[in-house]
């Protein structure tokens, strides 16, 4: 299993060299692990790259959207403490697009407001 991580840590450090040159903010060490297995996740399905694929002239370009939707499914499998092998072995298509109808959790700030209001007796 170790030599299953030494490649994608040589491409995190290949893809943080990106970030020290100018192309932007550094991001977390997590997000780099998800957006490189969210990238490796839509390889596998030919069926979601091409339904995502959009043409420009004569090139073909793959939505950012689809990778923004596998990365959320990915993440979602490493807060759950999946391994990244199994989740590349075990992720679907169907996870992958279901992000998209899921409904995001009402913002725990409105909550809090009505906890205050009741505090100072605004009712």
């Amino acid at each position: 299993m170790a030599e299953a991580a030494e490649p994608l840590d040589a491409d995190l450090d290949d893809r943080d060299h990106d970030y020290h040159n100018g192309h932007g903010e550094v991001p977390d060490g997590h997000a780099i692990q998800a957006l490189h297995l969210a990238h490796r996740a839509v390889d596998k399905f030919p069926e979601l790259k091409k339904r995502y694929q959009k043409f420009i002239g004569p090139v073909a370009v793959l939505s950012s959207a689809v990778i923004v939707f596998a990365s959320i499914a990915v993440s979602r499998r490493l807060h759950g403490g999946q391994s990244p092998e199994r989740i590349l072995a075990e992720i679907t298509p169907e996870e992958i697009e279901n992000v998209i109808n899921e409904r995001a959790p009402k913002p725990v700030r409105k909550a809090v407001k009505k906890i205050s209001r009741r505090l100072l007796g605004d009712h």
